[in-house]
């Protein structure tokens, strides 16, 4: 089984609220679009933990929109949403205050994703 790419990994800080540091999008395997990934900030320890969006029905269940169904797959992704959000936090020489901060990845001049 092939190992799972990982690119144009985004994040959008929020104004912290109960852990809560960014929210996330990504590009999986250069085919799917995930996005709206909350990160938060454990509160014991260094870390983060990754929650997926989940659309709420008008009875109040909770049906989620996507989530990785492998383990190895939850992983790569916590892992290197992790690392940008880390790289992000280490580089900042002040706070983040609702700003769009991208991660890696862009747009070239002729609007095509880089």
């Amino acid at each position: 089984m092939s190992n799972v790419s990982i690119t144009e990994v985004q994040l959008i800080p929020v104004k912290f609220k109960d852990g809560l540091t960014f929210f996330a999008s990504c590009i999986l395997d250069h085919k799917y679009f995930v996005g709206n990934i909350a990160i938060y900030s454990l509160k014991y320890g260094g870390g983060f933990r990754l929650v997926y969006p989940t659309k709420k029905l008008s009875n109040g269940q909770q049906v989620p929109l996507f989530y990785p169904i492998s383990k190895r797959v939850g992983t790569a992704i916590q892992d290197r949403v992790s690392a940008q959000a880390e790289k992000l936090l280490s580089e900042s020489d002040h706070t983040l205050d609702g700003e769009f901060v991208f991660g890696r990845g862009g747009r070239g001049e002729d609007g095509s994703r880089t």
